[in-house]
């Protein structure tokens, strides 16, 4: 009986610990896809990373940005 418990409450963290990995890596990959650091007015700078869109700079709001000009 103690067994058949234990064995039900690591499959339990096995399935939670799983479900939490790939909600993991489905937003790494998200922040993965931030365009900033490829375009040309991203400046690096700490205190203004973008002059166009400061605000969005390097965070989601910028996945999809209007103002994004490749370098190159």
């Amino acid at each position: 009986m103690v067994s058949l418990l234990i064995l039900a409450i690591s499959c339990y963290v096995f399935y939670e610990l799983l479900q939490n990995t790939r909600q993991g890596i489905k937003h790494v990959r998200r922040l993965h896809s931030i365009p900033c650091t490829g375009c040309v007015y991203f400046t690096g700078e700490m205190l203004l990373k973008c002059p166009v869109n400061p605000k969005a700079a390097l965070t989601e709001q910028a996945i999809d940005c209007v103002d994004f000009v490749g370098k190159g």
